[in-house]
């Protein structure tokens, strides 16, 4: 494992550039990505952990819910209908700055045998990625679901994630594959329904929610976690056999993504709380081809990911100095220059 403090921000976007040359390229991102504008889902997780050892079932549930009405409330703003300046308006120019860097590098890549395709996890169940994307028209985003003509309710369909994009020339018909971005949001998405015949469509979030009367009634809690498509933190007992499918087809996903060879993964706002997503991760580092870049937020976050990743040689932790945090504008920053540093300086 490496440590490198992030006092040259130029040396370490030579670096990174280095390691997206000559590898397939994939994210990992969690909660700490979508801030200020939500919430820390790992404080929700601990709540309702707390809840749950305490057998405060009704608790546990009501917190787990009230989560997710938070961020169907928040997606009631995007992409319109937010302030200038406002903990939304800088959360989406986040993602779209992000997603803008990642369309530029996959359109420039100099090697021709790696696709010009990245793979983006995220345990998120909000929407800034998807409503990022659709205001940048040249970058195609795949989420997964089948909106081929004739195909009501976009269905789910992860066999989706293999397709690369083509355009040809009109006259001599030369082929050249375009930027794109799978999306993996392997917890679900406050935008997945649940259907009869065991399938999962696309849709608006929902906008009806409960009045603080009706959330005293544990039936009526039980009954709106049950219409939503997500993996609820630490409530696996609502999961439908359904969603176990559609989990650990995306979990699978992510561990073959990681066991390709020159495997890169940049994971940022996550702090691999999540046991199993830790579990999957260490094994895929078995793969001596594979190399992890970790972005810690504070120092105190780069000790935690030390203990976790000290026995394994491909991972690297980028951590902040004593009086910086590493938040999504300062990633943002090192993306921006990959790329654009002059040859005769980056060696």
């Amino acid at each position: 494992m490496e440590i490198l403090e992030l006092n040259d921000p130029e040396k370490v976007a030579r670096l990174l550039e280095r390691y997206i040359q000559s590898a397939h390229l994939n994210f990992l991102f969690g909660s700490g990505a979508s801030m200020p504008a939500i919430q820390l889902a790992g404080n929700v997780e601990q709540e309702i952990d707390q809840h749950l050892a305490a057998s405060e079932h009704d608790a546990a549930n009501n917190k787990a819910l009230t989560f997710i009405e938070e961020l169907e409330y928040q997606h009631g703003f995007l992409p319109v209908g937010y302030t200038e300046g406002d903990d939304t308006d800088i959360t989406l120019k986040n993602y779209l700055h992000f997603l803008g860097s990642i369309d530029r590098i996959l359109f420039e890549r100099k090697n021709i045998l790696l696709p010009r395709q990245a793979n983006v996890f995220t345990t998120n169940y909000d929407e800034f990625f998807e409503v990022a994307a659709s205001l940048l028209p040249s970058l195609v985003l795949n989420d997964g679901f089948n909106r081929r003509i004739g195909n009501s309710g976009f269905e789910y369909a992860s066999e989706l994630f293999f397709d690369r994009v083509y355009r040809s020339g009109t006259v001599y018909q030369h082929q050249s594959e375009i930027p794109s971005v799978n999306l993996v949001k392997v917890h679900g998405s406050i935008s997945w329904k649940r259907q009869a015949g065991e399938k999962i469509t696309l849709g608006e979030p929902e906008t009806v929610q409960l009045t603080v009367i009706e959330k005293d009634n544990p039936q009526d809690v039980r009954n709106a976690l049950a219409k939503r498509a997500v993996i609820l933190p630490n409530m696996r007992k609502f999961e439908s056999t359904l969603l176990d499918r559609v989990y650990f087809d995306l979990l699978r996903l992510y561990t073959n993504a990681m066991e390709m060879e020159n495997a890169l993964l940049f994971v940022f706002g996550f702090s691999f709380a999540d046991e199993h997503i830790l579990d999957i991760t260490r094994r895929a580092l078995r793969n001596p081809t594979a190399k992890v870049v970790v972005f810690a937020f504070s120092q105190n976050g780069a000790a935690d990911l030390e203990e976790k990743f000290s026995a394994y040689r491909n991972v690297l932790i980028i951590k902040p100095t004593d009086d910086q945090h590493i938040d999504f504008p300062v990633l943002n920053s090192l993306f921006d220059m990959i790329g654009a540093i002059p040859e005769a300086i980056r060696d």
